[in-house]
Parts: C-alpha cells; sequence; structure tokens
C-alpha cells in the first residue's frame, strides 16, 4: 500500500498536473472604463440573476392606461369612461420572466347612459361583470372584445 497521502481538495488536479496551464486569479485594476462589461437586467440592478422581485402598480396609472379604451364601440354604444378603478395591481419578476398580478373592480360608462361593472377583474381569468341600464342587447354578445382590451391595457406595464 502507498504511504502517499491523496490531496482532497476541489482543484488537487490543476495544481499537480504540471502540463495544465496555470491561471491568474488575482484582481486587476481597469484602467479604462469604457471595457467594464455591464450587466444587463430586466429587473433591479441588485437582482442580475432575475429570481424575485414585486412592485406595486398604481391605479392611478392603471386608470390611466384603460382610457385608451374610450371610445371603443361597442354593440351600437360606445365607452365614454372609465369611471372607477379599485383595487390591488402588482408586477412581478420571477425567474427572469415578468409577470402581472391583480385583482380590479372596473367600471366603464357608456354613451346611452350605462354602465359596464367589473366586480371581478383578475389575472387568472375571472371576468365577472354586471350591465347597469344597457338598454342594447348587442352588449352582451361583444363584451368578449372589451374583456381582451381591458387585459391588453391593464398588462401594459409588464413590458
Amino acid at each position: 500500500m502507498d504511504s502517499v497521502k491523496k490531496e482532497h481538495s476541489y482543484t488537487y488536479w490543476v495544481k499537480n498536473d504540471p502540463n495544465h496551464p496555470k491561471i491568474d486569479c488575482q484582481p486587476k485594476k481597469v484602467e479604462d472604463p469604457t471595457q467594464v462589461q455591464q450587466v444587463q437586467t430586466i429587473g433591479s440592478q441588485w437582482n442580475v440573476s432575475g429570481t424575485w422581485e414585486e412592485k406595486k402598480v398604481p391605479m392611478t396609472e392603471i386608470k390611466k392606461s384603460l382610457e385608451n379604451i374610450i371610445g371603443m364601440k361597442i354593440g351600437q354604444t360606445k365607452i365614454s369612461a372609465v369611471e372607477s378603478v379599485d383595487g390591488e395591481a402588482h408586477l412581478y419578476l420571477s425567474r427572469g420572466k415578468r409577470r402581472m398580478g391583480y385583482h380590479l373592480k372596473i367600471t366603464f360608462a357608456l354613451e346611452d347612459d350605462g354602465q359596464i361593472k367589473y366586480t371581478d377583474f383578475t389575472d387568472d381569468g375571472d371576468r365577472d361583470y354586471v350591465l347597469e341600464d344597457v338598454t342594447d342587447e348587442t352588449v352582451k354578445h361583444q363584451i368578449e372584445d372589451l374583456h381582451l382590451k381591458t387585459k391588453e391595457f391593464v398588462e401594459v406595464f409588464k413590458n
């Protein structure tokens, strides 16, 4: 039996191999700042690997985005105003991807004095709504278009 004890380090094979190139791991001062590589992140500077981040989206910003829907034709009428937006909206960064999480109550006013009230508009697909004082029956048949446009303008913060 050989009485020579082997070294059990992670890099034992580098130290003992004469053919292996020596690696210089000493820090070097950068003379030209333009040569420094900037790490591109989609989140904050501290979250380089994009693990988890959460930011609250203000309701005023959501309402401002939803105002792009004003003038959209739905049935024989048009949306005339975004009367109210309540609830919570968050922008999440998880595993390098941006996601929106929201649970909102939205009220749209119609030109014919009716209202479309979303009592539950969420990121998981819930679209509970109430039509108040809506005389045009075709609004019910075209409500899916409003769902898609509302989702599009709520999730604009994801990009």
